[in-house]
């Protein structure tokens, strides 16, 4: 009887630790949700000057400094430079429309400083954020409208 009671004590602290095994062994699976907001969505510079044109543009973010903005920036665009998402993200964000589905599109001069305010942007739970494909450079490049503006002496 004692031999009996040892097998299945034995038996049982084995399927214990198989069990353990091979739950820690599987890997969870990410949250669907993350595996969308990684995405980047892009929007060309044609179909935003098409938007432009017929007033269903959306809200335009440069996040170039102040000076690159006032030497030339896309027609209606608010300047909120990257390093105040960086520096102050709340307050940033605060100059965001209060929809958090409000379309929103992002551009730099090559995109390294809109990716880190899309981030930011992003993580405010702003679900459509769009990043203009060739960003400044490619939106000048293609002949499109700019605005200055007077810079004091």
């Amino acid at each position: 009887m004692a031999k009996l009671l040892i097998k299945i004590k034995n038996y049982i602290f084995y399927s214990v630790i198989m069990l353990l095994v091979a739950a820690c062994a599987q890997e969870a699976a990410p949250p669907e949700d993350t595996a969308v907001a990684n995405v980047i969505i892009e929007i060309p510079a044609a179909e935003l000057y098409q938007r432009i044109e017929t007033d269903t543009a959306p809200l335009i973010i440069d996040v170039r400094s102040s000076d690159e903005f006032a030497a030339g920036h896309l027609p209606g665009a608010l300047n909120v430079a990257h390093s105040e998402f960086i520096d102050t993200p709340t307050e940033s964000v605060a100059l965001l429309p209060t929809a958090k589905d409000a379309e929103i599109v992002v551009h730099c001069v090559s995109g390294k400083r809109a990716k880190i305010a899309m981030d930011v942007i992003s993580s405010a739970g702003y679900t459509n954020v769009s990043h203009l494909i060739g960003d400044f450079n490619g939106w000048q490049a293609a002949g499109y409208p700019i605005e200055q503006d007077n810079l004091p002496n």
